[in-house]
């Protein structure tokens, strides 16, 4: 059974508003909330053997933080079309990843991630910042498509 964590990236700082969006960073919520998922993917057995994020600043810092407070000890692959976050080419890189991979996170941004709970589930679930969902499916990742996925859970820092 291959697992989809997806994951949008935690609260950002907007700052003086100057800023690019794409490099702003975690506000102290981003910061606080990240850990705590991290670890609740640690205790739920569920800690990524490959992680996959947007290399945006606020991005980057969450699946850092996640990464290492989970336990995950890999290189993290960052990947420009995580940012622009257009759906088919998230998907077309998620059926890429080689079959020994059993769960895969992905971080990012919305609304593309809704979108793509969305299309791979047929459920849509509005996804607040650091919030994760798991989908599950059975074959291979090259087969991955609209629909085939099982919508089986969520984990939201507020919940925590």
């Amino acid at each position: 059974m291959k697992k989809i964590l997806i994951m949008r990236h935690g609260k950002s700082d907007w700052g003086s508003g100057s800023q690019r969006d794409f490099d702003r960073p975690l506000n102290e919520r981003g910061l606080r909330d990240t850990p705590r998922i991290g670890e609740e993917l640690k205790n739920r057995n569920l800690i990524p053997d490959l992680i996959i994020s947007s290399p945006a600043e606020r991005a980057k810092l969450t699946a850092e933080r996640v990464a290492e407070y989970s336990g995950y000890e890999k290189a993290i692959d960052w990947d420009e079309s995580f940012y622009f976050g257009f759906v088919k080419e998230i998907t077309h890189k998620l059926r890429k990843i080689d079959d020994k991979i059993e769960k895969v996170m992905i971080v990012g941004h919305n609304p593309t991630w809704s979108s793509i709970v969305e299309q791979l589930s047929g459920n849509y679930f509005d996804m607040k910042t650091a919030n994760v969902c798991i989908l599950e499916f059975n074959g291979s990742w090259k087969d991955l498509d609209e629909g085939k996925c099982t919508f089986t859970d969520s984990i939201s820092p507020k919940e925590l």
